[in-house]
Formats: C-alpha cells, sequence, structure tokens
C-alpha cells in the first residue's frame, strides 16, 4: 500500500517518516508534500492508496484537496490530520469523503498504524455488509465494532442510519443524556513488555472479554476497542434527570473498570470523559470532547479521570511564558554547566504542570529540540552509551516521563565530564572511585579531602572546575541513581532504600530524589515504574 504525507509543518513530516519502518509493516512512503497545490499534482503523479492530509496549510487548504478529489473521482482515502480546536473542519472534510481522522496532539506510531488497519477494516467492512443476510450471525460483533467505530469518528451522519443499525445490532444506547469515556491503558509499553511477540493483541481481548462480562448488567452502555492502548465506552442516562445522580452512575462504572482491570489484569488505566448530550447523533462531538480532555492526562503524574471542560482549550501564545525556561536551559547546556541545566529542567517541568501553558504537540515539540541540542552537545563531546531517541519522546504519555528522559540524556553528560576529569587529574580520579565504592556511607568532605591529602577548599574547587558539578551534589545524584535500582525491585520500602544508598535521613534522599526527577521517590515508582 503506497503512503503518502501532506502537511505545512517540516516537524510533522519528519516524524511520519523517522517513527515507522513503512516497509517491513508493509506500507511504501511514495512522497510528501507541504500545501494543497503540490499535494494535487503529487497524488495525480505517485497514486498513492492513502494520503495523510493535513486541515489548515497555505496556498490551498484541505478540505479544498478533497473538494478536487471528489470531483475528479480519486480512489485514494484521505485520513486527516487535524487540531485539537478544528472539529468543525473535520466533519467538514469527513463529509466531503474522508475516511479517518487523527488528532495531531496524538500523533503517534500506533495511532497511524491503527487509522491505517481501519482503512483496510472499512474496505472489508463494505464487502461483508452486502452479504449480511448470509452471514449476520457470523459477523454480527465485527460489524458492530466498526459502525460504533465509524459513528464515533463522524462518518455516521444521519438519524435512519443511527437507527438502523441500532436495531440490527441491537445496541442498548438511547437518549437524552448520551456521554463518551476514553480509556487509556497506563505505562502501555511496559504492559506489552509482558506478551511474547505476536501475541500483543491478547491484552485488548483480554481486556474486552473481562469487561464485556463484568458489565453486562449496564443497560445502556457499548464498547469497543478503538486502538491497542485506548477503549471507548459510549453510555447513555435516559432514565436519569438528576445530575447527582448520572455524576455518581458514572463515577461508579469508572471505578468499577479500574478495580476489574487492576484485579485480573494487573493493568491501571486512565478516563477521559465527555460532556453530555441530548442526541445519538451528537456522539462523534463527544468522542471528540473526550479525546480533547485526554490531553489533561498528559500532565498528570499517574492514573486519572479528567472530564472535558471547554475552557481547557488553549490559546497558542501562552507558549511564550516557557521561552525564557528554554533559553536558560540552551545557555546552561552550552556553557557546559549540566548541574544549573538539571535544575532548569526541573523548574520547566514545574511550570508545565502548574500552568498547562500548551498542549502536549507543543510541549514535544519544545522537548525534542531540547534532546537535539543535548545530543550535538554529546557529539561534540564524542561521548557514546545509550541516551532516549526521538520515538522515545514522542511515544511518552505523560509530561513526568519526558521531564525524566531528559534529565537521563543530562546525567549522561554529567558522567562523561567526570571521566574527562579523571582521565587529567588523578586524584579527582581517585575521589569518583572512592565515591563510587563508599558512596551507601556517610561521606564528608573532610574524609574525602584527606583521602587523597589536599585540603578541603581546593579539593571543592577543583571537582567543580574538572567535573561541572559541587562534591556533595554529585554524591546526592549518583545515590539517587543507585536507588532506582532499588526502587524498581520493589522489595524495600522508601525509608528502608534511603539508609541503603548513603542517605542519613529520608527526609534528604526525598528532597535530593525530587530535585533530579521532579518527583519524591514513592510517587516515581509509581507513576514511572508501575509499581
Amino acid at each position: 500500500m503506497r503512503i503518502m504525507i501532506v502537511d505545512d509543518e517540516t516537524f510533522i513530516r519528519v516524524n511520519f517518516k523517522t517513527f515507522l519502518d513503512w516497509k517491513q509493516e508493509g506500507y511504501y512512503l511514495v512522497g510528501e508534500a507541504a500545501n494543497g497545490e503540490e499535494a494535487l499534482e503529487k497524488i495525480e503523479e505517485l497514486r498513492p492508496h492513502v494520503v495523510f492530509l493535513d486541515i489548515r496549510m497555505p496556498v490551498l487548504g484541505g478540505l479544498d484537496v478533497l473538494r478536487q478529489l471528489q470531483q475528479r473521482n480519486a480512489s485514494c482515502k484521505v485520513i486527516i490530520l487535524s487540531s485539537h480546536n478544528e472539529f468543525d473542519y473535520a466533519r467538514e472534510a469527513l463529509r466531503l469523503g474522508a475516511c479517518d481522522y487523527i488528532h495531531k496532539p496524538n500523533l503517534t506510531r500506533d495511532a497511524v498504524i491503527e487509522a491505517l488497519n481501519r482503512v483496510q477494516m472499512q474496505l472489508s467492512h463494505h464487502t461483508e455488509a452486502e452479504q449480511l443476510p448470509v452471514q449476520q450471525e457470523k459477523n454480527r460483533n465485527d460489524l458492530k465494532t466498526l459502525f460504533l467505530r465509524d459513528l464515533a469518528i463522524g462518518v455516521i451522519r444521519h438519524k435512519w442510519e443511527i437507527d438502523q443499525k441500532t436495531e440490527l445490532y441491537q445496541l442498548k444506547l438511547r437518549q437524552p443524556n448520551v456521554c463518551c469515556f476514553v480509556m487509556h491503558i497506563d505505562h502501555y509499553d511496559k504492559v506489552m513488555e509482558r506478551y511474547k511477540k505476536g501475541m500483543e493483541h491478547l491484552l485488548g481481548f483480554s481486556i474486552l472479554n473481562i469487561l464485556h462480562e463484568v458489565l453486562s448488567r449496564y443497560d445502556e452502555l457499548e464498547l469497543f476497542q478503538m486502538s491497542p492502548k485506548e477503549l471507548v465506552f459510549l453510555q447513555s442516562f435516559s432514565g436519569l434527570r438528576s445530575m447527582n445522580e448520572i455524576l455518581e452512575e458514572r463515577w461508579r462504572l469508572v471505578r468499577k473498570i479500574e478495580k476489574t482491570l487492576k484485579q485480573f489484569l494487573n493493568i491501571h488505566v486512565s478516563f477521559s470523559i465527555s460532556g453530555l448530550h441530548s442526541r445519538l447523533l451528537d456522539i462523534p462531538k463527544a468522542y471528540h470532547e473526550a479525546q480533547e480532555a485526554a490531553e489533561m492526562l498528559f500532565f498528570e503524574d499517574r492514573s486519572n479521570v479528567v472530564v472535558y471542560e471547554p475552557a481547557c482549550i488553549r490559546d497558542g501564545r501562552v507558549m511564550e511564558m516557557l521561552v525564557p525556561h528554554e533559553q536558560r536551559i540552551r545557555k546552561a547546556i552550552t556553557e557546559k554547566k549540566i548541574a544549573e541545566a538539571m535544575t532548569m529542567i526541573h523548574e520547566l517541568f514545574i511550570a508545565i504542570k502548574e500552568r498547562r501553558p500548551a498542549g502536549r504537540h507543543d510541549i514535544l515539540d519544545l522537548c525534542v529540540n531540547l534532546h537535539y541540542l543535548i545530543q550535538s552537545h554529546l557529539m561534540e563531546e564524542n561521548t557514546g552509551g545509550k541516551t532516549s531517541g526521538v520515538q522515545e519522546l514522542m511515544s511518552a504519555e505523560r509530561a513526568q516521563r519526558l521531564h525524566q528522559l531528559l534529565i537521563e540524556e543530562l546525567e549522561h553528560i554529567s558522567e562523561s565530564q567526570a571521566e574527562d576529569a579523571t582521565s587529567s587529574n588523578y586524584k579527582i580520579k581517585r575521589v569518583l572511585d572512592y565515591i563510587h565504592q563508599h558512596y551507601d556511607h556517610d561521606l564528608t568532605l573532610d574524609e574525602l579531602a584527606g583521602y587523597v591529602g589536599l585540603n578541603n577548599s581546593y579539593l571543592s574547587r577543583i571537582f567543580k572546575e574538572q567535573t561541572g558539578s559541587m562534591l556533595i551534589p554529585y554524591i546526592n545524584r549518583y545515590r539517587v541513581k543507585k536507588s532506582l535500582e532499588l526502587l524498581k525491585d520493589g522489595k524495600l520500602k522508601t525509608y528502608e532504600i534511603a539508609e541503603k544508598v548513603g542517605f542519613n535521613s529520608t527526609d534528604n534522599y526525598y528532597i535530593s530524589f525530587k530535585k533530579m526527577y521532579g518527583l519524591p521517590p514513592n510517587e516515581y515508582r509509581k507513576t514511572c515504574m508501575g509499581k
């Protein structure tokens, strides 16, 4: 299947080309375009099967491209790329023949593969629908799922279609008071490590089977899998008129799902929930609201429930408040003041979490830029070793994970500076070796200075000059790093870990840990390690 990308943002096009091994997945990336006019020329020339098309572009917008493709009876399938505030445009695009859309804030490798899979399934859906009288029972569940997906993304636009399929598939949904929940699997990549290659589908299969069984008593509820890490629940409350009753019923459902999946599969989930709507025809809007609310999960440290609020739509200009943070970080890295850069990264993410000045896409863009700056520094230093890649950043579910990845990259630079120092100063090498061997003891400046035969102030000065870090903060960072292995193991309590890695108090351990990773150790274990 031949694929083409049309988007005026270079970042999006580059990301598309790099986050997926297209040939291995059975696809061929045949071309790209930066505006609608160029796209029409290349579609005519390259004859792609599927076009990923941005809605808003210079010269010729995505909707105009769709109109011209419709006039030309073009055979290619179009998947729209839309921002979180472009829902009306996305609906118009679906009316003009687009078969699916992806929110740019949620643009990941999995989202692209799932969209392509849905294209193939939609083609299969139309073929099977023609044979429905013969294979009705056999295909009912699959066709019902396809219909619910089409309904959620806005392909179904008429009341008579909904009425017809409601009767055909015996849907439980009623009106008014229709709501959409999107359930997100937390730490998805870690969860998938439990499954052998080729068996990854078992997770979704297990979740659906368990929830269908446990939730069978609910009279007005439908659920289906939208992507490997995302389940959609459509629920109506036609018999309830009190908002308090609706909220209580909704909360009970969420807690039941959380408890069930933790009990049977040991997975944690988060939810984004739409507002209430009066008609089943409003389900696409409800799904869009739930997706938009999901952006708020990005700023949470762990499993959570967020509800759509119109006020959460942001003005892109507020991203400017992060510019001073970025400038200070760039300056510190350029001047090789890595300890300062770590502190500033921490301050940056405090501002991001508290003020939420931009969406996931903008924050990712900022972090990718910082990543490339750090990588350029590593290349200048000719430093090897493992560092996080762009794809690891792009797949981060939470802002906290981005914080962690950038700190790990800066730690790598700090370690390389320490190694450089040992090659030029034998006494600093002896100090570092001593710290690495005795970090779990109560090390003091007097002890280290005496060990290498220097006075305290001179040792502090040359250590800072050679490694870029003050001596005691270096010791504490090394202890924190060693504590990660014990946290991951999960056998010791936090105060026991603090003692084992050499901290003289749990408070000091908490302060040092949070300074590096933005969370206290117990929260970090739950959030980043899934313990």
